[in-house]
């Protein structure tokens, strides 16, 4: 009986180690949402709901999309920036990119090191200068990838985006 114990504690304990070794953190598409003054943005919220949620003070710009068939388009709000692509009727959001009351899914804001972006979201990312990139894989090799971005500042972040998948320009 006690070498059932024993050999029970040593697989448990060796279990527990696994589990704690290597680079468990991780990025998945659960990871592209920011929590936005309290409320939850993703790459698919429709870009009326963000307007709504950011409120009517904005500078608004338009350009004719290079891409797309229609105008791309800018808000751009005290803390946040949003960037559009015309989808037919609708707009659909390029990327939202935060400098004031943001969180990331895993609950990272602005003030946070490197260490701590690398601890909650692996090293498998892309740095090009101050800023650290995670992005998924694409369904077409015309696209760009939906990514969460951290722009650092002396090693802190100071803003914090994501984009959704797009074509390439």
């Amino acid at each position: 009986m006690k070498k059932i114990a024993a050999l029970t504690l040593c697989v448990l304990l060796l279990a527990g180690l696994c589990a704690c070794g290597g680079d468990s953190a991780s990025f998945t598409s659960d990871d592209l949402s920011l929590t936005v003054h309290g409320s939850v943005v993703t790459v698919e919220t429709p870009v009326e709901e963000i307007l709504s949620l950011l409120g009517q003070d904005y500078d608004y710009a338009e350009a004719i999309s290079c891409v797309y068939e229609g105008m791309d388009k800018t808000f751009d709000y005290a803390d946040a920036t949003l960037y559009t692509y015309p989808d037919g009727d609708a707009d659909r959001l390029m990327e939202l990119y935060c400098t004031g009351d943001v969180q990331t899914a895993k609950g990272l804001g602005l003030g946070a090191s490197r260490d701590d972006i690398v601890k909650l979201y692996g090293s498998d990312c892309k740095e090009a200068g101050s800023v650290l990139a995670y992005e998924l894989p694409v369904s077409s090799p015309e696209n760009l990838p939906a990514s969460l971005y951290f722009l650092l500042k002396d090693g802190t972040v100071e803003a914090i985006a994501i984009t959704a998948e797009h074509r390439a320009e």
